[in-house]
């Protein structure tokens, strides 16, 4: 089977088109949920966990970068090694931004449209049309600057999309049943290939973490166990940085080798 990653430009209408579409096949669901159980295991707060998920850190903001980004590389790395599973519906965790190369993961983004839907959402709301019109606007520009703070990516970009859904030409109940009868195709069938890809990035991201923890400025990729991360540093810390690195790396379960190159 497939992993259905699913986007929307509101919450509340990701969150029921991807609990349908659980429903209807049968698949777990990934999501917001996992929040304070990811804060716990690794120490952060559960409520700046889920800041970090909706803002970037600025001089008002009580959460630093360095505690911005580790908190974002500690989520990332728990749904990446849960969406190994497979046979997953992940919404509400940012997975359509970092799970990248992964061919058997299909990337759904649903648009609200302007008609039915609004109407469902200002009564959830219990605000004007006019006003929650507004707000859904506000949300969805903070969600394009913070994706590309976060990951570089603009998610209302719709290339990046496998499948898009407005819901002005279909209903939920048949976008339902779309993304159930898309996940069947082929291309998105689990293979061997494709599990390692998964594999790799779930590898990486456990290695970012323990990394920042201590350290900023790093990238990490992984290839068959062996890790690649690139950092910075003096030439004076230079050889130093590169021990402590290749140390804390080759005790992630997993890494075989590490290589490092600092800048």
């Amino acid at each position: 089977m497939s992993i259905i990653i699913i986007s929307a430009d509101t919450g509340e209408i990701e969150e029921i088109i991807a609990q349908k579409v659980a429903e209807t096949m049968g698949f777990t669901t990934l999501d917001h949920h996992i929040l304070a159980e990811v804060a716990s295991a690794h120490g952060i707060d559960p409520d700046q966990l889920d800041e970090a998920l909706k803002t970037t850190p600025s001089l008002f903001k009580k959460m630093t970068a360095k505690q911005w980004r580790y908190a974002l590389s500690c989520l990332e790395a728990e749904v990446l090694d849960r969406l190994l599973k497979d046979n997953i519906v992940c919404h509400g965790v940012a997975a359509h931004l970092y799970v990248t190369g992964v061919s058997h993961a299909m990337k759904v983004r649903i648009l609200k449209g302007k008609n039915r839907v609004i109407k469902e959402i200002v009564q959830h709301r219990g605000l004007s049309l006019e006003k929650t019109e507004r707000c859904c606007a506000a949300e969805l520009e903070q969600r394009k600057k913070w994706s590309m703070a976060a990951y570089g990516f603009d998610e209302t970009d719709l290339s990046q999309y496998d499948l898009v859904i407005n819901l002005d030409q279909i209903d939920p109940e048949e976008a339902v049943r779309t993304i159930a009868g898309a996940a069947e195709y082929r291309k998105f069938q689990v293979m061997t290939y494709s599990m390692k890809c998964l594999s790799d990035l779930a590898l990486a991201a456990r290695v970012n973490t323990v990394l920042l923890d201590s350290m900023t400025d790093i990238n990490v990729q992984s290839h068959d166990g062996s890790v690649v991360v690139t950092a910075k540093a003096s030439n004076r810390q230079k050889r130093e940085r590169i021990a402590l690195i290749k140390e804390m790396a080759g005790k992630v379960d997993g890494v075989r080798y590490v290589e490092v190159h600092v800048k």
